[in-house]
């Protein structure tokens, strides 16, 4: 006992003198309840209920609470505390806290849950500076969710995690917890109720948010709810409803949104018409499919086009879903989809009726002045009046360039030192349509004023990129997750932009767990393999032609929707796909154990390496999905073998007997080592000098275990030349500790860190990308991978190439 009150006492003067450093918070805005009820230590201690490994919270009397972060000769893989908080955020734009942190570097990520039903809603959010209070916003629009999540209307809990990166502590504090927005004037409707896996669950909640960041910056304030949520006391608050990628709609929601319309409010529907919506929009579907040619180009405005609409606005869609008008109804077609080669196809792309907008594919929230003029137009059109109201915000941001900097810190990069001459004038033009496109705001020209202002956003880009340094004999690389390049070119284009942009080397994904795009007598062939080509061949070529270094991409195990039927059903029947812990088969994926499916995947790599000249091969997905998995009857015959016993409570007891759990972990990580070690070492005596390489998760740490996915070994035992842990944060802060991390994990392996571009909320902001590279180099790291090679990277890597990839 008095050794316990000791330990007590030690820790309740370690937070006091935490605390001691920490100034006041900010005052606060609209706080939950529940937090106004903490004024005291009790009350703290029953609103933050800690998880396993974490400590009790403390309050202190300027209404700070304390988070102890305890992870030095700790295991746990977060701290975090539950908060008991029942809130309704269906008319919320999300959450808001004031959070301070005294070192950043033990961190990783961060985390907010919200519970809902039997299910959580998750968002990671990523403080950027130390030892000083920073408001963090959660917006809804950026949450991903679960199957049973019962949506927004149903929270219960909010959860925050701050994940372990170091072995080290160290204290944070929160303040002012509460809603934040309230009162919009649109909802955007995520589908909720169609969520099934992790893949589909991110597909819904990206196209929603695209339409909430488009709003955003229109000054139109929306809220995001779940289709779950809604009732007529929602919808009464609203006068516009988009339904952004709602496959299929709840039971009752048609009725519901027919009262919506029927009393005046408008939809924009976008890709997905549902059946009753088709009813209720006065529209049918004509067909669809792909886009001839690959890709469209974008909107093209018809001659019933809106006089407020653009010429063109650029959207490179892939597939389209064609509607003609019900049987008597009325339409107006005001775009149809301009096609690969520049012609305007036929098919309608923005379609209004008496009850809305529709829109033939879901909204990919270009931030170019012709998006946000075609979206402002349709709103316009559908209900001026609040787009009258919304004028008075609209446009806010201008100047703002991309999330990481504004106008007035380029400015900053001018005031010393001397500039290039380019630079300089660059800059001037920047100013001065800055200041033209104010007085257009001023005099209510909304529409010229945004192409003024992207004028000066592009020429305050320029200038600065123009000041940025590059750094010689550097790897630079893209991942490619299409085999076929981008979108608007072949490979031969599509390497030679990447080599004129001053980047050195390609990953291109050619594989999957039962597919290839080039010939195989291993996996099954893309069907239109006889039409289109063996991609490898034609992007080797390509390499080759132009001095770019190319290391085949295969993700493992994962089919990932991309395999024939008949495949997928053999390996079903062979037992040879993953079981769930919860006993659902997982058909898309193979299991790891079994051993015909680490030959398969051997194989596969080592084909590539004995008909190719490739630089290297690439692992990707060379782990498990997550802790659920696999748990078929093969994987508890192999490990039941290994351990030498039955397993008494299966698969109970891989999770809860600790002498069982251990062998368990360490039975998973040896079924993926043993395909890497295999590969390495075979691809290295079919051609020497190959290089192996991997994509990571960033956390080896936690991921050893949650994945099976042991990388540090690998880079020890030499079978890695290089890795690529997927650091796809937004937050340059915690950027630099996991790639800091990461540089002692690698050892003598070389450390390219994946920088996650195409995953950033703003996924075009170039001059982020900028910043995390001049960090990669600032810690002495001898290269980079960034993710993805696709419609973003276009838009960026022209920037880069003024400075910081110039040699």
């Amino acid at each position: 006992m008095k050794r316990l009150l000791a330990l007590s006492l030690f820790l309740a003067l370690t937070n006091r003198c935490a605390a001691q450093e920490i100034p006041a918070p900010p005052k606060p805005d609209s706080v939950f309840p529940e937090w106004q009820a903490v004024t005291d230590n009790p009350s703290a201690q029953k609103l933050f209920a800690p998880m396993v490994g974490s400590r009790q919270v403390e309050r202190m009397p300027d209404g700070t609470v304390l988070l102890p972060v305890n992870f030095k000769g700790t295991a746990h893989e977060r701290v975090s505390w539950d908060l008991r908080v029942k809130t309704d955020l269906r008319l919320a734009r999300g959450v808001q806290f004031d959070f301070y942190c005294r070192d950043l570097t033990p961190f990783a990520s961060f985390s907010l849950y919200f519970h809902s039903g039997d299910g959580w809603y998750h968002a990671t959010f990523s403080p950027e500076k130390t030892g000083v209070w920073e408001r963090i916003v959660i917006d809804k629009a950026d949450a991903t969710g679960e199957s049973a999540c019962a949506g927004w209307g149903s929270v219960d809990t909010l959860r925050l995690s701050g994940w372990r990166c170091l072995n080290t502590d160290t204290v944070c504090a929160i303040a002012n917890l509460g809603p934040t927005g309230g009162k919009p004037d649109v909802l955007v409707i995520r589908a909720d109720s169609n969520m099934k896996n992790k893949e589909s669950n991110e597909g819904f909640a990206h196209y929603a948010g695209t339409v909430s960041y488009t709003l955003d910056a229109l000054g139109i304030s929306s809220a995001q709810a779940a289709d779950t949520d809604l009732t007529p006391e929602l919808l009464s608050t609203v006068n516009l409803v988009v339904l952004p990628y709602n496959p299929k709609v709840p039971p009752g929601m048609t009725e519901l949104l027919r009262g919506f319309v029927g009393r005046g409010g408008k939809l924009l529907v976008c890709y997905s018409l549902p059946s009753g919506v088709d009813e209720l929009m006065g529209l049918r579907v004509a067909g669809g499919g792909e886009a001839e040619g690959g890709a469209f180009t974008g909107f093209a405005r018809t001659a019933q086009g809106l006089a407020t609409q653009p010429a063109f606005a650029p959207q490179a869609s892939w597939r389209a879903t064609d509607t003609v008008p019900a049987k008597g109804t009325q339409s107006r077609v005001i775009a149809v989809w301009r096609g690969a080669k520049s012609q305007d196809t036929a098919r309608p792309a923005v379609t209004l009726t008496a009850s809305g907008a529709f829109m033939g594919h879901v909204w990919f929230g270009g931030k170019d002045s012709a998006s946000l003029a075609l979206m402002r137009a349709i709103v316009g059109e559908l209900l001026p009046d609040m787009w009258r109201k919304a004028t008075g915000k609209a446009f806010a941001r201008i100047g703002v360039i991309g999330d990481a900097a504004d106008f007035e810190a380029f400015r900053i990069a001018f005031r010393d030192g001397k500039p290039p001459r380019k630079a300089r004038r660059e800059f001037a033009r920047a100013e001065k349509a800055r200041d033209e496109a104010q007085e257009l705001m001023k005099a209510g020209q909304w529409i010229q004023s945004i192409g003024v202002s992207a004028q000066a956003t592009e020429a305050a880009l320029r200038a600065w990129f123009l000041t940025q340094p590059s750094r010689a004999k550097e790897h630079r690389a893209f991942w490619c997750h299409s085999a076929f390049g981008l979108r608007s070119k072949n490979w031969d284009e599509s390497i030679r932009f990447l080599k004129d942009n001053g980047f050195n080397a390609i990953l291109p994904n050619m594989l999957w767990g039962g597919t290839t795009y080039y010939p195989s007598k291993i996996l099954p062939e893309y069907a239109q393999l006889s039409e289109k080509g063996d991609q490898i061949a034609q992007c080797l070529a390509a390499c080759k032609k132009y001095g770019v270094q190319c290391h085949v991409w295969k993700v493992n195990w994962n089919t990932g929707g991309h395999a024939p039927k008949a495949f997928i059903d053999r390996m079903a029947a062979e037992g040879r796909v993953q079981k769930l812990y919860s006993g659902e088969t997982k058909k898309a994926w193979l299991c790891p154990s079994h051993p015909a499916n680490q030959d398969l995947e051997v194989a596969a790599m080592l084909e590539i390496a004995r008909n190719y000249e490739v630089d290297g091969v690439h692992f990707d997905y060379i782990r498990y999905p997550d802790s659920n998995s696999c748990f078929c009857d093969g994987c508890r015959a192999r490990f039941e073998a290994v351990l030498g016993h039955a397993v008494e409570k299966w698969p109970v007891d891989t999770r809860k007997n600790e002498a069982v759990r251990a062998k368990w972990l360490d039975f998973r990580r040896s079924n993926i080592d043993a395909v890497v070690r295999r590969v390495s070492e075979e691809a290295r005596k079919i051609r020497p000098g190959i290089q192996i390489s991997a994509a990571v998760f960033r956390n080896w740490t936690t991921d050893r275990d949650g994945v099976g996915q042991d990388w540090k070994m690998w880079c020890e035992k030499g079978w890695m030349d290089f890795v690529c842990p997927m650091d796809y944060i937004d937050s340059n802060a915690i950027f630099r500790n996991v790639v800091t991390a990461q540089k002692e994990l690698a050892g003598k392996a070389r450390l390219y860190p994946g920088i996650g571009l195409s995953c950033w909320k703003n996924p075009d902001d170039a001059v982020k990308l900028s910043q995390q590279i001049d960090i990669v180099r600032k810690l002495d790291v001898p290269g980079y991978t960034v993710f993805n090679y696709d419609t973003h990277a276009e838009a960026v890597l022209p920037y880069l190439s003024l400075g910081v990839t110039s040699k």
